[in-house]
C-alpha cells in the first residue's frame, strides 16, 4: 500500500488535474486547423480569360472534365484544365493546386481551319460562297476545295434558269463535302404564228424564260411548268412537264375564227374576261377557236351576256336588240306592284316601260291586267261601301280590259240587283240632308239650345239647287229691311246654307236658311227665324257701366208673350218666307 504524499502519487494526481486541459487544447488546435483550412480554401480559386485573335470570346472550359468558369473554387491536388471552342484549336493543361488563387491569365486559342469541298454537276454559271471570314465568287465553276476558317458557309449556285442555295459546314479537320447536282432537261416550243412570243413559268408562277417562238429552252430543272404563248392579244396556255436529260416538246398553235357583234342601237362595249374589245358594230378577225363568254353593255340599257362557240376559219355572228333599263325597271316594278295588288302604281310603272319601248306586247298585256284588276279592286271596295252604281262603272272598265273575267261578271250581276236598294238609300239620305244641315248651322250661330226654341219652316223649289243660294242672298240683301248675310259651307254636295241678321229698335232678327237638291228638278229648303229683344243692364260696380244683351222671344225666356212680341215673330217669318219665295220664283 502506497503512502500518501509519495512522488508517484503526486504525479498521478497532477495528471488527473491536467488531462482535461490537455484535451481542451487539442480541441482548440483542431478547430483552428479546420477554420484555417476553410479560409484558405475560400481563397483557392481558378481565374482565366479566353481570347482568340486578340478578342475575348466565350468558350467551353472544363476542370477534370466538368464545366468550369473563371473565379470558381477548385479542390487541392492534381487536376486537368481544358478549353474548347468550335472555331479554335483545343487547349489543355495539367496542374497541381495548393492553397491560394491560381490565375492562368489569358488563354489564347488559335483559329481552327478545315477544308471546304464543293462539287457542282453540271458547272454553274456562278458559284458564290459566303462566310463570316472567307468568301469566294467563281464563274463557270464545277466546284472548289479550299482551306478555310471553321464555320458555316452559305453556298449559292446559279444556272441559266435555276438557282440553288445550300449550307456547307467546316468543323476542324472533318470535311463535309457538298455536292450540287440538279437534274436538267430542255423544252422545245413550237407555234404556227411566226411573230408569237412565249413565257415559261415555274410552279410558283415565276418566269424562268421568255422570247419569240419557235424556241428551245435548255437547262430547265425537272418539274412542272406552264408555257404561255401570246399573239396579237391572244393567249395559249399549255402545261409543260420537263424530264431530266430529255427534250420535251410543246406546240402552242393559234387556231383563229372570226366573231361579228351587231346591236340595236350601236355603240355597245364588247368585253371578255374584263378586257375591252371594242364597240358595236364590231368585227374581231382573230379569235381563238373554243368557247368564249362575252358581255355587251351600253349606258342606259341592260347588259347582254353570250357564250359563242368560235370555230377555226369560220365567222360567228351575234345580233341583239338591247333592252332599255327604263323598260326593264318599269316592268320589274310593275310586276312587283301587281304582286302586292297596288294596281295604280303598277300602271304608272308599266307606263314608264311603254315610254321606253312603245307598243311592247308584254308591257301592253301587263297594262291591261293592271287596269282590269285595279278596276275590279275598286269595284269590290265600292260594293263594300254600298256604292253599287259606282261599282258597276268600275266593273264595266274591268271587263273591257279583262273580257270574260268570271269575278267581274258575277259582281256586275249582283250589283245590278242591288242598284235599286242604293237608289232608295241615296234618296232617303238626300231628303235627310236639309234637316241635318239646318241643325248643324243653327248650332254654330246661337248659344246653347236657343235654336230649338223657334219653329222650322219648309219650302220646295221645282228647280236644281244651282243658282238658288245666290238668288236667296241677293233677296235678303236687297229687300227692305235688308239683312246682313254670310254663306256657310256644308259637307254635302248640291247643298247650301245662308245666315242672315237684322237689327232694329228694341230687337234683333236672325235667320238660318239651308237647301239641298232632293230630286232631278227639286230642291228642298228649310229655314228658322229667331227673334230677340234688347235688354239693357246698368252696373255701378267700379263706375257706371251699360251692358246690352239679347233675349230670345220665347215663353221659357221672357214669360208670356205680348202682342208686340207675337207680331215681331210673325213679321219675321213672313219677311224671310217672302224673300225665299221671291228668290225661287214662287
Amino acid at each position: 500500500m502506497e503512502k500518501s504524499g509519495t512522488p508517484e502519487r503526486q504525479a498521478r494526481h497532477l495528471l488527473r488535474i491536467l488531462r482535461p486541459l490537455f484535451w481542451w487544447l487539442i480541441l482548440v488546435l483542431v478547430l483552428y486547423g479546420i477554420r484555417t483550412h476553410q479560409r484558405l480554401m475560400e481563397e483557392t480559386r481558378l481565374n482565366f480569360n479566353v481570347t482568340m485573335q486578340g478578342q475575348a470570346i466565350a468558350a467551353a472550359a472544363t476542370f477534370d472534365g466538368k464545366p468550369a468558369f473563371s473565379g470558381q473554387n477548385i479542390p487541392l491536388g492534381n487536376h486537368t484544365f481544358a478549353v474548347r471552342h468550335p472555331k479554335g484549336e483545343p487547349y489543355s493543361t495539367n496542374m497541381f493546386v495548393w492553397y491560394g488563387p491560381h490565375n492562368l491569365g489569358d488563354i489564347a486559342l488559335k483559329r481552327a481551319f478545315g477544308n471546304i469541298t464543293i462539287t457542282v454537276t453540271p458547272p454553274a454559271d456562278w458559284l458564290i460562297i459566303r462566310g463570316p471570314e472567307w468568301s469566294a465568287t467563281l464563274k463557270d465553276s464545277s466546284g472548289t476545295n479550299a482551306t478555310v476558317p471553321t464555320d458555316t458557309y452559305n453556298v449559292e449556285a446559279d444556272f441559266p434558269h435555276w438557282r440553288v442555295q445550300q449550307q456547307a459546314f467546316v468543323v476542324g479537320i472533318i470535311a463535309s463535302p457538298l455536292h450540287i447536282a440538279p437534274l436538267f432537261g430542255a423544252a422545245q416550243l413550237g407555234c404556227n404564228q411566226p411573230d408569237a412570243t412565249f413565257q415559261v413559268l415555274d410552279a410558283n408562277g415565276q418566269s424562268v424564260s421568255e422570247g419569240t417562238l419557235p424556241a428551245t429552252v435548255a437547262g430547265l430543272p425537272a418539274g412542272s411548268y406552264r408555257a404561255i404563248a401570246a399573239h396579237h392579244g391572244n393567249q395559249r396556255i399549255e402545261p409543260l412537264t420537263v424530264k431530266a436529260d430529255a427534250t420535251n416538246t410543246v406546240e402552242l398553235d393559234f387556231s383563229y375564227g372570226k366573231a361579228v357583234f351587231e346591236t340595236a342601237p350601236n355603240g355597245a362595249a364588247v368585253t371578255s374576261n374584263g378586257r375591252y374589245l371594242g364597240a358595236t358594230p364590231l368585227t374581231l378577225p382573230e379569235i381563238q377557236a373554243g368557247s368564249w363568254a362575252f358581255s355587251v353593255q351600253r349606258e342606259g340599257y341592260e347588259p347582254a351576256t353570250v357564250t359563242l362557240a368560235i370555230v377555226a376559219d369560220q365567222t360567228t355572228t351575234f345580233q341583239t336588240n338591247l333592252t332599255s333599263v327604263s323598260y326593264t325597271g318599269g316592268m320589274r316594278a310593275a310586276q312587283q306592284y301587281m304582286s302586292s295588288q297596288d294596281y295604280d302604281q303598277a300602271l304608272a310603272a308599266v307606263g314608264n316601260a311603254l315610254i321606253a319601248k312603245p307598243g311592247d306586247a308584254d308591257a301592253l298585256a301587263l297594262q291591261r291586267n293592271a287596269t282590269g284588276f285595279g278596276s275590279l279592286k275598286r269595284a269590290r271596295a265600292l260594293g263594300e261601301q254600298g256604292d253599287f252604281m259606282g261599282g258597276e262603272k268600275e266593273l264595266a272598265a274591268a271587263l273591257l280590259a279583262l273580257p270574260g273575267n268570271s269575278e267581274a261578271t258575277t259582281l256586275l250581276a249582283e250589283y245590278k240587283q242591288r242598284e235599286p236598294e242604293q237608289k232608295e238609300r241615296l234618296q232617303q239620305e238626300k231628303l235627310a240632308i236639309p234637316r241635318e244641315a239646318l241643325a248643324l248651322v243653327v248650332k254654330s250661330v246661337v248659344y246653347g239650345n236657343e235654336g230649338t226654341l223657334f219653329e222650322e219652316h219648309e219650302l220646295k223649289a221645282g228647280k236644281p239647287v244651282a243658282g238658288i243660294e245666290s238668288a236667296i242672298i241677293s233677296a235678303l240683301q236687297t229687300g227692305s229691311p235688308a239683312f246682313q248675310v254670310r254663306p256657310h259651307r256644308l259637307p254635302w254636295p248640291d247643298s247650301f246654307a245662308v245666315v242672315g241678321r237684322q237689327e232694329f229698335s228694341g230687337g234683333v232678327r236672325q235667320c238660318v236658311i239651308v237647301g239641298a237638291q232632293t230630286g232631278e228638278n227639286e230642291t228642298r229648303i228649310l229655314f228658322t227665324v229667331m227673334e230677340y229683344k234688347t235688354k239693357h243692364d246698368v252696373s255701378l260696380n267700379g263706375g257706371l257701366t251699360f251692358n246690352t244683351s239679347y233675349v230670345p222671344l220665347h215663353p221659357s225666356e221672357v214669360g208670356e208673350l205680348t202682342d208686340k212680341m207675337k207680331t215681331q215673330i210673325a213679321e219675321g217669318i213672313q219677311i224671310v218666307t217672302g224673300r225665299i219665295q221671291q228668290a225661287i220664283g214662287q
